[in-house]
């Protein structure tokens, strides 16, 4: 009976061992290392995710592209500050990908050449970008995520610019894409308050509301607007939009990311 003891309580020893064991970062440690502090947006794609996905085939051939040339890269992170920009991608990589450099073991990077040298520093030790803890929460679920300063500047067109003035009224915005046979956004806005969050509500509700009317003969994006479900919740608003695969152009185009 005494060795049974002992073996049961070296079982229930090791088994809080293993429950206190931290589950790995939502985003990789040598990637986050190499982000400047001063990048006001950071993106990040899980590109098994999105080649496994309904979506992949509808993707405009340049974001296809793009995949296609990281090659075996298992995640990827984009930091931008509205005018330089880096982009780092995590993979077993054989060789380089094209138009990248490799700036250690199984990491590569493109971008702007400050940043890009920086990067093949580690950092640099130049601190640690306060979007991270942004982005954190949703990056490990999410296929495609983004986490954005208030201050910051959408490389958007058209009706994007609608989106960043709407950004503009938050401390910071993130988005989260889950793919499926669907494409299941969220886009939440952290205001400075609750009567500024219940400002911004009534905002995304008219312009969705007024967008919907406007767009009565292009009954694609008068539909998606429709769809979209704006909730507030102190001082964040959350703001979601479910579209199908085959709507992922109509979508861009809403967001002023396609043509």
């Amino acid at each position: 009976m005494t060795s049974v003891r002992i073996l049961f309580v070296a079982a229930l020893a090791m088994l809080g061992v293993s429950c206190r064991i931290a589950p790995p970062p939502a985003i990789d440690p040598a990637i986050a290392a190499s982000i400047p502090p001063g990048a006001t947006i950071l993106a990040g794609i899980n590109p098994d995710r999105v080649r496994a996905s309904a979506v992949y085939r509808q993707l405009p051939p340049a974001a296809s592209g793009f995949l296609q040339a990281l090659g075996p890269a298992r995640s990827v992170l984009v930091a931008f500050d509205g005018v330089r920009y880096l982009v780092l991608a995590r993979g077993d990589f054989r060789q380089t990908p094209s138009g990248a450099t490799l700036l250690g073991k199984g990491l590569a990077g493109m971008g702007s050449p400050d940043w890009l040298e920086s990067a093949r520093h580690g950092g640099a030790g130049n601190g640690r970008n306060a979007l991270l803890a942004r982005a954190a929460p949703i990056a490990a679920s999410a296929d495609i995520w983004m986490a954005a300063a208030g201050s910051a500047n959408l490389p958007v067109s058209g009706n994007g610019e609608n989106l960043n003035n709407l950004l503009h009224a938050t401390e910071y915005a993130t988005l989260s894409v889950r793919l499926t046979d669907n494409v299941a956004l969220e886009i939440v806005g952290l205001c400075r308050g609750p009567e500024p969050a219940r400002h911004l509500e009534e905002t995304v509700r008219a312009f969705a509301s007024i967008g919907a009317g406007a767009t009565a003969r292009q009954p694609a994006i008068s539909g998606l607007l429709r769809r979209i479900q704006v909730t507030r919740d102190g001082s964040a608003v959350h703001v979601n939009l479910t579209a199908e695969a085959a709507e992922l152009q109509t979508v861009l185009k809403l967001l002023g990311i396609g043509s």
